[in-house]
């Protein structure tokens, strides 16, 4: 198959003019905000927030995320190694410090190894200084130090001589290769300090490796040679273990201020372009970076650390980093550390896991065991020691009370950020990926976030840093369900296709310490795995622990030894059973001094009298724990109060601080229920977190105090029904938001309408400011626990009323600032639900269906700009909908509908906008995601609420993609290509899982068995194929039997059968498992097959064809069942049933999409149209509620499905479904007639815009060209069909067909006095046609295309524009040409246009030009006519010769002066498509333009003469000026040469700089008045009055105050 279109198709779509970029504006606006630091703030939800001065300071934590918002990251620098320098080679253990040297391990430094210590094992200071001093001799010989570049920043004055700063440096640099020299020597008696002193190698490298070296940095270089000088002095050197984290510090220090040098000239760039001045920034980076080097330097020697913090400067890469998403308060927790000397084989065990650089060490260590084992404890203490090293790595924590965070998506983002916080060379490594792609700082898409922000970063990285990268990954198990951690185990164990490789190829110091419950899903994914190591704390004895723990009891019981010894903590220790959060509890309930009368003695005699083990061990605690705070005797007043709160903490959908908690207790419905929360959690700080702290969320301290609360049979009394506080919190919810400190409107203050959220720079700021804690929760999970509560009347009143008042408009603006918009469809989907059954609160389910209906048309709306939710969505919403009636009235300054505003809600829901043409659509099993196939050879997949994008295209195929399927359970997409190949992709992240490859030819269509173990393909090869979708392989011989294209495939519900059609008009069916055909080809069709499907019960067939019908076919026997389905005017390219077997959905090339009745073939409703280009495919959700099609016109479209049957709610558009390609006016100047892409000729009354009669219905392609007898009664019209007919006026009928031209007819003119018709055509030649006879007489001397034709209004002759450039003028009595050729356009000539007085001739080309020729001598008269910026589609004549009137594919009207050739007025705008023909009215008052954008306008010339008198309105969508847009300035800047014309194609009015006006629904009102129009065909175009708007820095007044 060719897959270019056709030459003469080419010829005719290049009128149409490139799609511009409608946020091009914007997007430039917001990228130079961006760029200046000014306009950026610190970030409130998670994402990075970063300072941008030109230092920042460092946590000494680097784990400790817990203590801020988010850390900033920093510069990277790769660095080469020179062969005679090697980094410190980490092969020792890393904690318990020995003095003792390795005498098998040689110095990889190239130096003979020198012994640094005597017999006794401690330093020997004579060899340490003889190698320090032996090593700067050896830099004498050392050849010419390199050429060093003159800083222009520092002053000439100050600056020394080249020579002498030679010289300078050179000996700067001597204690850094001293310092490498021994280095490993150092490491052998330290090894214990081997991070700290790799990162000196490669900060020593950094400096020693560049070629030139900035005279303005030397100052710094000059305190780093000391501080190497200082390191290596052997005064020092013993003091290294009492000092490691200061020594870790100062290495740390060094390597930012190694990588400050190196990229020195990049800072000073960055400087200059923020204007700041280079010598000041440098004088004062310099002197911070040596006030903390001289600071660390004398703590070290002075053996007392302080709380000095590591600086850096990395301007730019912080301005790259900026909106990082990172998981706030997922970090480090010290206090969960081992107490000191506990857990030591294990943690030396991990320790040298970590430093081993052993061959095929493994990668991760899981290390796993049941609740209170201690697997935390160790997991922040190996996380806290690697910070003491100096060493480069990241914590992060999982949390099962914050699973509503969903911190898996945020994984790898984070952890990046905090690899990047640590070293330079991560960060630039870090900063030039997401650089590269800024869609990876937010992306939820783990595997690009793995693959793009960890690999490739630390691969980079690893070449300069030899010490351990160590991620510590906490409580797994705790992220939530299985599938929340299904692609992060699979990552971690190397079982995806791209995965496995590349955790090979991760850098052998590469670490991953991963601690989680045993969990099934855990266990069974890393158990197996080959890199991972195990280690089970569930398999160490208790014996081996006792030791441990009874320290650990002894160190709690510290202040209590005057009552126990030695003997009670072993006892203790011997109890626990291994179990630290026992020994952690009973520690904590001994020293309680709950009840007096019970002392610690007593307590412990309590506890240690216990024979329990395991879990019933810890639940037999927790009774202790809870009995003591609670008394059995005061059960009856305690225990009500108790199951309440921790009932609400446990039945939260995410943990809330006291406050918070408190807050909502106020607004439960039960006056006894408003509890101080304090009171309770001041007994519970052994079980609770936060207990003491307002703003820290409350949750149990460990997993198996939750699982002990929740079941009854283990926790007796205390047992915590959390269900039972569901419908207390529903209550809560609801009042929380209609409280005074809850919702109101302009929550947030936002004082400028005109910006998109994302132009706010303190937004989130603004958010956690105005919408407290308890509110932000009641507005995102009220609905979950109305719907976990049992109906009862009062609460469905609470809802009732929500649902009544202006609240629930607020509700979405806080939704829209949260970015929680999308969640509001869960809310109102779990509310109808709730009230379904219950007929008294109808009306309830109404309203939720209503705002559901609302939320899905303007979610984006809200979500681009909350303002908008008032200013642009409310305005819009139907007139009966219950939003408009119940709230529209509150907002009288808003846009006021003056003309069509649509009644009821439309069939088409909303627009989604794809980057090219849509050739297949699919609908995720839980109608949550939409798939589509595109021209571009990418896959997207989007948000079907919000219509956002989840994730980049898809990227892979090398050609279009034709075909996509879901697999049944929803985590697979399956695309076919005319790349010949099949691909198969993960749904959550888009990653590549794998290709089949096989079809030597287009893959046309793909479809995957029930059970989502086999894939099956249709090819252009005439096969199709069966595929293993996990092995990728093929299952045997292709299937052959068609003898064309294989087009389309189906596979039956019960995964038995395959059903294919062909390009050969056959359809046929296949046995699964033996791959036979299945009885005879299935034929009736007479063209080719394009698409079919199977009933749900497996009965039917359903087939769609080019021969424009839709045919049911029985699946057993393969007879049609009844006539053929026919309504679609052209190939039916999609078809698909509805999940119940009762409606057939077909979509064809007429652009239209057709519901039919399956069971009697009778189409149900109107078709729905609104598609511009071809339907390609069509797609139902499962619960057949919505349908998707796919189109050429780049657009998805949902669709309604429960309004098919009912009355149309938008009347149909009577109008044209396609480009109107020509335009004329009647003489009597009371009608239009028109032609189009859609085949008919309409004739319309130019007053109302109302059909005169039925469409002229007859012509088999597009109508390019009409004319208008001069006595109005007939109409002449030529087509693609390359036929000219000839209508009544009056009936409507055909009145004759002329026959003659061998390719499309371009145009057709009439002669006055109604004996001729002239046509052109693109087989170059112009015919006469005698309308009597119908006898045509051939004018030929064209060499391309004749595109215009016109008739002097005497009769006598004819003008005549080609594409070869030129014009003739031809005598209509000889059919001669009467001159020679008028030349002097550079481009087709598209039109011509005869003066009334026959002087002369008018022409519009594709140069862009208008030219005027004198009739008689063919000479051009005056300049070319220049303005437009596209070719000129069309022109006419005024009848007082005093006008030209143009037309073009720049979308505008023009009017010209004949006489002078200039223009009059403005242009007129207001089309959205190429303007390809005009017309202006007998009495010259008006004309008439048709479009490809489907319309017809009429303007009046009127307008153009109050021009210049009266200033016409900037910004107007009305017939009626004085609806034009007050104070229109603010909004334009005072350029209203940038006035918008009408929306964009998305439906946003905006101006310059991307300001944002108003939104307009394009599936409502397609069609928009402009200024000038006094009307637009279809007559339902919409008019608006913007007299009373309020908007810019006025928006918030739209409210009647």
């Amino acid at each position: 198959m060719n897959e270019n279109n056709s030459p003469r198709k080419k010829r005719w779509e290049w009128l149409k003019p490139s799609r511009s970029e409608p946020h091009l504006v914007e997007e430039t606006g917001r990228r130079a905000t961006s760029r200046d630091p000014s306009s950026l703030s610190p970030s409130r939800n998670g994402s990075r927030g970063r300072s941008l001065g030109p230092v920042r300071k460092f946590l000494t934590k680097h784990f400790a995320r817990s203590a801020r918002q988010s850390p900033n990251p920093g510069p990277t620098a790769a660095c080469s190694s020179p062969q005679d320098i090697q980094p410190v080679q980490l092969t020792e253990d890393l904690t318990a410090p020995t003095l003792e040297p390795n005498p098998e391990q040689s110095s990889n430094s190239g130096i003979v190894e020198v012994s640094l210590t005597n017999t006794a094992g401690h330093l020997d200071p004579k060899f340490v200084h003889e190698s320090i001093t032996n090593a700067t001799k050896d830099l004498a010989g050392i050849g010419q130090v390199p050429t060093i570049v003159k800083n222009t920043s520092s002053e000439a004055g100050n600056l020394q001589s080249v020579s002498d700063t030679v010289n300078t440096f050179s000996t700067f640099l001597k204690p850094l290769t001293a310092f490498n020299s021994v280095a490993n020597q150092i490491a052998n008696v330290h090894p214990y300090a081997k991070v700290a002193l790799s990162i000196f190698t490669c900060a020593s490298k950094m400096i020693l490796d560049q070629a030139d070296r900035d005279v303005a940095v030397s100052r710094l270089l000059s305190k780093i040679s000391e501080v190497y000088t200082f390191i290596t002095e052997e005064k020092e050197l013993i003091k290294i273990q009492s000092m490691l984290a200061t020594y870790g510090k100062i290495a740390q220090q060094t390597l930012e201020c190694a990588d400050f040098i190196s990229h020195y000239s990049e800072t000073k760039s960055v400087w200059i372009r923020l204007g700041k001045h280079v010598f000041d920034e440098t004088d004062a980076t310099i002197q911070s970076y040596n006030d903390v080097l001289d600071s660390l330097m004398q703590q070290f020697r002075d053996l007392a650390a302080r709380d000095t913090v590591v600086i850096a400067h990395h301007m730019d890469e912080s301005l790259d980093l900026v909106g990082m998403e990172y998981a706030t308060g997922a970090g480090l927790n010290t206090s969960k550390c081992c107490l000191p000397n506990t857990r030591q084989d294990l943690l030396k065990d991990i320790q040298n896991w970590i430093s081993s650089t052993e061959e095929g060490a493994p990668r991760v260590l899981w290390l796993s065991g049941t609740a209170g084992k201690g697997k935390s404890a160790v997991a922040h203490t190996i996380a806290n020691w690697y910070i003491d090293q100096g060493g480069l790595g990241s914590c992060f924590c999982f949390d099962r009370t914050r699973q509503a965070d969903r911190r898996q998506d945020k994984i790898f983002t984070t952890i990046a950020s905090d690899l990047a916080d640590c070293n330079p060379v991560m960060r630039r490594a870090l900063a030039k990926a997401v650089r590269d792609h800024n869609g990876l700082k937010r992306t939820p898409d783990i595997t690009k976030q793995w693959q793009q922000l960890i690999v490739g970063p630390t691969n980079i990285a690893s070449k300069d840093i030899a010490a351990p990268i160590l991620i510590v990954i906490e409580a797994l198990d705790e992220s939530g369900e299985a599938n929340s951690r299904e692609q992060i185990l699979r990552l971690l164990a190397g079982k995806l296709n791209t995965s496995t490789s590349q955790l090979a190829e991760l850098p052998a110091n590469f670490r991953i310490l991963l601690t989680s419950r045993p969990f099934e899903d855990i266990h069974n994914t890393l158990h197996a795995a080959p890199h991972v190591r195990h280690v089970s704390l569930d398999d160490v004895s208790s014996a081996s622990t006792e030791l441990d723990i009874q320290l650990y009891v002894s160190h709690k019981l510290e202040d209590l030894r005057h009552v126990f010894n030695e003997a009670h903590f072993k006892l203790l220790a011997l109890k626990s059973d291994g179990l630290f959060e026992w020994a952690r509890l009973a520690s904590e309930y001994i020293k309680s001094t709950n009840t007096v009368s019970r002392g610690p003695m007593r307590r412990f005699h309590e506890i240690s009298e216990t024979s329990a083990k395991g879990v019933h061990l810890l639940d037999e605690m927790y009774q202790h724990v809870l009995g003591d705070i609670m008394p059995k005797h005061g059960h009856k007043e305690t225990i009500p109060i108790f199951r309440s709160v921790m009932g609400q903490i446990l039945a939260s959908s995410e943990p809330l601080p006291i406050n918070a908690l408190n807050a909502m207790r106020q607004c439960f419905p039960c006056d006894d229920d408003c509890y101080d929360v304090k009171l309770l959690m001041g007994h519970l700080g052994s079980l609770v977190s936060g207990p003491s702290d307002p703003h820290t969320p409350i949750r149990p301290l460990h997993a198996s105090f939750y699982d002990f609360l929740t079941d009854k049979s283990r926790s007796q009394d205390f047992f915590v029904d959390a269900s039972a506080v569901q419908g207390d919190l529903a209550f809560a919810t609801l009042r929380v938001m209609d409280s005074e400190h809850g919702l109101r409107f302009n929550i947030c203050s936002l004082e400028n309408s005109y910006l998109p959220n994302s132009s706010v720079s303190d937004l989130e700021k603004r958010v956690k400011e105005s919408i407290s804690v308890e509110l932000s929760y009641s507005c995102r999970f009220w609905g979950a626990h109305v719907g976990f509560t049992r109906f009862e009347p009062s609460l469905a009143k609470e809802v009732e009323a929500f649902f009544d008042g202006e609240r629930l408009l607020w509700w979405l603006e806080a939704l829209g600032l949260m970015k929680g918009i999308g969640g509001s469809v869960v809310t109102l989907l779990s509310i109808t639900d709730w009230f379904s059954g219950h007929a008294e609160f109808t009306h309830v389910s109404d309203a939720t269906r209503d705002t559901l209906r609302f939320v899905r048309t303007f979610a984006s709306t809200i979500l681009r700009s909350t303002p908008h939710l008032y200013l642009s969505a409310l305005p819009f919403a139907p007139t009966q909908s219950r939003m408009f009636r119940k709230f529209a009235a509150n907002f009288p300054c808003t846009s006021r509908i003056v003309v069509g505003h649509v009644e009821n809600w439309p069939q088409m829901e909303k627009i989604i906008h794809a980057n090219h043409m849509v050739y297949s659509v699919a609908m995720s099993p839980d109608g949550k995601c939409i798939a589509c196939g595109l021209h571009d050879r990418t896959i997207q997949v989007w948000d079907i609420e919000t219509g956002e994008a989840l994730y980049a295209p898809l990227q892979g195929h090398t050609r279009y993609v034709m075909s996509v399927a879901f697999s049944p359970d929803g985590r697979h997409i399956i695309s076919g290509s005319a790349d010949k190949t099949v691909r198969v992709w993960d749904a959550k992240t888009g990653e590549a899982l794998g290709s089949l490859q096989g079809h030597t030819d287009w893959i046309r269509s793909v479809a995957i068995s029930p059970d989502g173990k086999r894939i099956v393909s249709g090819s252009d090869d005439k096969t199709i194929r069966v595929w293993n979708i996990d092995t990728c392989e093929a299952f045997g011989a292709p299937l052959q039997g068609h003898t064309g294209w294989v087009c389309c495939i189906a596979i039956s519900p019960d995964g038995k059968h395959i059903v294919s059609g062909s390009e050969d008009r056959t359809i046929r069916v296949w046995d699964m498992e033996t791959c036979e055909a299945f009885g005879a080809p299935l034929q009736g069709h007479t063209n080719t097959v394009q698409c079919v499907a199977i009933s749900p019960d497996g009965k039917r067939i359903v087939s769609g064809s080019g021969d424009k019908t839709i045919r049911v076919w029985d699946m057993e026997t393969g007879e049609a069942l009844g006539a053929p389905l026919q309504g679609h005017t052209d190939s039916v390219l999609s078809v698909a049933i509805v999940s119940d077997g009762n409606r057939i959905v077909s979509g064809s090339s007429d652009q239209t999409v057709r519901v039919w009745d399956a069971k009697t073939g009778v189409a149900l409703g109107s078709p729905l149209q609104g598609h511009t280009e071809s339907v390609s495919s069509v797609a139902l959700s499962p619960d057949g509620n919505r349908i998707l099609s796919g189109s050429d016109d780049k657009t998805i479209r949902v669709w309604d499905a429960n309004t098919i049957t009912g009355k149309a709610l938008v009347a149909a558009l009577r109008s044209h479904t396609s480009s109107v390609n020509s335009v004329a006016i009647s003489p009597d100047g009371h009608s239009i007639v028109s032609g189009s892409d859609d085949k008919t000729v309409r004739v319309w009354d130019i007053e109302t815009g109302k059909a005169l009669v039925a469409p002229l219905e007859g012509h088999t392609g597009s109508v390019l060209s009409v004319a208008i007898s001069s006595d109005g009664k007939s109409i002449v019209s030529g087509s693609v069909d390359e036929t000219i007919r000839k209508w009544n006026v009056e009936t409507g009928e055909a009145s004759g067909v002329l026959q003659g031209h061998t390719d499309w007819v371009l145009s057709v003119a009439i002669s006055s006095d109604r004996k001729h018709i002239m046509s052109g055509s693109s087989d170059r030649t112009i015919r006469v046609w005698h309308i009597g006879t119908g006898e045509a007489r051939r004018l030929s001397g064209h060499s391309d295309w004749v595109r215009s034709v016109a008739i002097s209004s005497d009769g006598n002759r004819i003008a005549s524009g080609s594409d070869d450039a030129t014009i003739q003028v031809w005598d209509l009595g000889t059919g001669q040409a009467s001159s020679a050729p008028l030349k002097g356009h550079t481009g087709y000539v598209l039109s011509v246009a005869i003066s009334p007085d026959v002087c002369r001739i008018v022409s519009g080309s594709g140069d862009k030009t208008i030219r005027v020729w004198d009739m008689g001598t063919g000479e051009l008269l005056g300049a070319p006519l220049q303005g437009h910026t596209d070719p000129v589609n069309a022109v006419a004549i005024s009848p007082d010769d005093n006008l030209i009137v143009s037309g073009s594919s720049d979308q505008t009207v023009r009017v010209w002066d004949m006489q002078n050739g200039e223009g009059v007025g403005a242009p007129f705008r207001g089309h959205t498509g190429p303007v390809l023909s005009v017309a202006i009215s007998p009495d010259g008052k008006h004309i008439v333009s048709g479009s490809s954008d489907n319309t017809i306008r009429v303007w009046k010339i009127d307008f153009l003469n109050r021009h210049q008198s009266i200033k016409a309105p900037a910004i107007c969508f009305s017939s009626d000026p004085i609806h034009a847009l007050h104070s229109a300035s603010s909004f334009l800047q005072d350029s209203e040469s940038s006035a918008p014309s009408g929306p964009d194609e998305e439906g946003w009015v905006v101006g310059p700089e991307g300001r944002l006006l108003f939104w307009i629904p394009l599936n409502f009102h397609p069609a928009t008045y402009a200024y000038g129009n006094t009307l637009v065909i279809p007559n339902s175009a919409l008019q608006l009055d913007l007299s009373s708007v309020a908007h810019g820095t006025s928006w918030h007044k739209c409210r009647t105050q």
